[in-house]
């Protein structure tokens, strides 16, 4: 299991850090990939067909969120970046709860609500990340930066837990993480931030402060998925990595942190 988690683990993030490094239409390639596939995993977690019509409504709204910009003219729902215009957002929420009354309830008006914002939840998260990227200059390094922070973090909040345990966080969502885990995860995360700060010659305070918002968030990320699994009776969102789980699985901090990376980054560490 250890040996298979490893291998997945080499391939993929070499396969994924080559996408971000080269930049271009492959990263928006692998981005549109992991968006369409996370929403598939939402798809099966709640017992729907992948291939049902419901979820190509799904695919193609999460698609939707995620390049927006690269037909919304410049309109803009979401402060700070260009996106979907807001009548395209409620075209689809119309969308979805029409289908729960032409199937005569066999979508439930909470199964579309569920698969709407899902969607939203999906596309706009890797849509902000994919904007840290995309930014000029040093678009390549915040991205990363987020990366690191949430790898960190969760490294830390792993290996820290397992040496001092103590006081579970929160063990009706996820019984083995501890409070000493999250702490030193938060303290990964940090140690990621100064690094970046001290790389690229710039000052700690802002690059800290961040980081730690990005750990605490992430973690966060963390729980709400494990949340979601547990409400729903699934392990794993998916089986997509071997040893790893589902893109859910390995994304779910990303998700979560990548809002506030697009944000922070942006009216801190550009101000």
């Amino acid at each position: 299991m250890l040996a298979e988690r490893v291998v997945t683990g080499v391939i993929g993030g070499a396969l994924f850090l080559g996408a971000v490094w080269y930049g271009g239409i492959p990263f928006l390639l692998v981005m549109a990939v992991l968006a369409v596939v996370g929403f598939s995993e939402l798809v099966s977690m709640r017992g729907f067909h992948r291939f049902s019509t419901p979820a190509w409504l799904g695919y193609g709204s999460t698609l939707l969120f995620l390049l927006g910009s690269k037909w919304s003219g410049g309109e803009q729902w979401l402060p700070g970046t260009e996106s979907v215009p807001t009548y395209f957002l409620l075209a689809v929420l119309f969308l979805f709860f029409t289908i729960s009354v032409v199937s005569k309830n066999r979508y439930t008006f909470q199964d579309m609500t569920y698969l709407f914002a899902g969607s939203l939840y999906i596309g706009v998260s890797f849509h902000l990340g994919m904007q840290l990227r995309l930014e000029e200059g040093l678009g390549m390094a915040y991205f990363l930066f987020v990366m690191f922070a949430m790898w960190s973090t969760d490294s830390f909040a792993y290996f820290v837990g397992r040496a001092i345990g103590g006081p579970k966080l929160w063990p009706a969502i996820s019984p083995n993480k501890t409070v000493s885990g999250a702490l030193g995860g938060v303290v990964g995360g940090i140690l990621v931030g100064i690094a970046f700060a001290l790389s690229m010659n710039q000052a700690l305070t802002g690059w800290v402060i961040t980081a730690a918002l990005l750990s605490v968030v992430g973690q966060l990320g963390d729980f709400v998925e494990s949340g979601l699994k547990r409400a729903l009776d699934v392990k794993d969102s998916g089986r997509i990595l071997p040893g790893h789980g589902g893109v859910l699985d390995r994304f779910d901090s990303f998700l979560f942190a990548a809002p506030l990376a697009y944000f922070a980054i942006t009216l801190i560490l550009l101000d």
